[in-house]
C-alpha cells in the first residue's frame, strides 16, 4: 500500500537513541528514512524496528526533494547490502 518516508538532513536521530523514537514512525505507517547521514544509535534502532534506513549516495540530492513530491524506492525486490537503490522523485504538477 501507500506509505510515507522521512527525508532528512545530517545526523538524523541525534538525541533520539531511545527505541521508541524509531518505533513510532513504523506504527504510523512509515516505510523508510532517507537522510544525508544518521546518528549511529538511531540507525541501528530503526533497523531493529523494521524501518529501512537509507542514505543519499550524493547528499546534495536532498535539496532536489520538495515536501509535495511523491517518492518511490526502486530495486527493493533485489535489495542487498552494498547494492544501491534508486529513488524516483515525481514532482507535483
Amino acid at each position: 500500500g501507500i506509505g510515507w518516508v522521512v527525508v532528512g538532513e545530517d545526523n538524523y536521530g541525534e538525541g533520539s537513541s531511545r527505541e521508541h523514537a524509531a518505533l513510532e514512525p513504523r506504527f504510523l505507517g512509515g516505510k523508510a528514512v532517507i537522510v544525508k547521514s544518521f546518528a549511529r544509535i538511531h540507525e541501528t534502532n530503526l533497523k531493529k524496528q523494521g524501518m529501512l534506513p537509507l542514505t543519499f549516495a550524493n547528499p546534495e540530492d536532498f535539496n532536489k526533494i520538495d515536501s509535495t513530491d511523491s517518492l518511490a524506492i526502486e530495486g527493493l525486490t533485489s535489495f542487498q547490502e552494498g547494492k544501491p537503490l534508486t529513488l524516483k522523485v515525481t514532482k507535483k504538477d
